[in-house]
């Protein structure tokens, strides 16, 4: 009954072997079995290094508000010399939203001669108004403006998901801003400045990002130095246009980080009212999304099997062509018709 079975078993077999003695060994396939081992050693490592590497794909698609009603902006800016004690970070948007002196979590830093000589730390402030009043030390910003002293505010604000702008200046001290001028014999305010970081997104983030991506344009504004020419009594306003787009990052281990890429452009004007420097800033409705993603183990396992037979597919068929190529020329010259 079993052997029955087995005989029967047998008659499937599509993989039927020959007796030893049946075969013998040649020169050419011998050469041919190890160019195929070379050949497939090279393809199963090609392989195995695209299936350890982490690929990355794009996409884009119309923006359904992901991140909340209101987007983090990271600063960090120094200016020459425009002391802190007049210094003020204003926001407006297309809403009617008109923040004076915001302050966010913004650290302000008093600078002389390249050296930070104080620093203030301003939380969660709301801003004052054009018509709030200010309490200025008149003679600490008098020695400032003789010894050229500068700030640097750097940390964030949060603004709005609609088109508006920032902007730096002295507006929210516009009511004793002549007494200002009048005491330190000046008429106008110099807002040279070096942006050493500007960026959307919560900072640990981006961080993140530019560890695991190599893809987008997350800062291009870094590094970027602007010195005033005033002519006269005349000061100068600097203006930046930042196209801001959202984008989702999505590592291998499936985190979403959900940040703005930007671009920006910029120009600067001569003015006679009060300089300020502009950041304006418009939306894209379109997100653009970034994917990290590895190749699948059953997709590696397919590409090896596939490897394996087309190697030794083709390697049967080249040494048959040989073997009777040179079988046929033996034949020939046994029978004296080979010239």
């Amino acid at each position: 009954m079993i052997g029955g079975v087995q005989s029967r078993l047998r008659k499937l077999d599509i993989y039927r072997k020959l007796p030893a003695d049946l075969t013998e060994p040649t020169t050419a396939g011998a050469l041919i079995s190890v160019i195929s081992t070379i050949v497939i050693v090279v393809l199963f490592i090609t392989e195995l290094q695209a299936y350890i590497e982490v690929d990355n794909s794009s996409e884009m698609f119309v923006d359904i508000n992901r991140g909340g009603e209101q987007i983090r902006v990271n600063l960090d800016i120094e200016f020459h010399k425009f002391p802190c004690d007049i210094l003020s970070l204003d926001v407006q948007d297309i809403m009617g939203s008109h923040v004076v002196n915001v302050e966010g979590r913004l650290i302000k830093k008093r600078i002389k001669n390249g050296q930070i000589i104080s620093e203030e730390v301003h939380s969660n402030h709301e801003g004052h108004d054009h018509h709030g009043q200010q309490s200025i030390d008149f003679a600490r910003i008098e020695q400032a403006f003789k010894e050229k002293e500068g700030c640097q505010i750097a940390g964030y604000i949060i603004v709005n998901k609609v088109p508006g702008n920032f902007h730096v200046s002295a507006h929210a001290f516009g009511g004793i801003l002549h007494q200002v001028f009048q005491r330190s014999q000046i008429n106008t305010l110099d807002l040279s400045h070096t942006i050493n970081h500007i960026s959307f997104g919560e900072e640990d983030d981006l961080i993140k990002i530019k560890k695991q991506f190599q893809k987008g344009v997350l800062n291009p504004l870094d590094n970027t130095k602007k010195i005033a020419q005033p002519q006269g009594g005349t000061g100068m306003m600097f203006q930046y246009y930042i196209s801001v787009v959202p984008t989702t990052y999505i590592d291998v281990q499936g985190n979403e980080y959900y940040v703005h890429q930007f671009t920006a452009n910029s120009n600067e004007v001569q003015t006679d009212h009060l300089p300020a420097v502009y950041f304006r800033y418009d939306l894209s409705p379109v997100t653009v999304k970034f994917l990290q993603y590895r190749e699948s183990f059953l997709h590696f396992l397919v590409q090896i099997c596939a490897i394996l037979g087309g190697v030794f597919t083709i390697a049967s068929i080249v040494d048959g062509m040989i073997h009777k190529s040179v079988v046929a020329l033996l034949k020939k010259y046994e029978m004296g018709k080979l010239s």
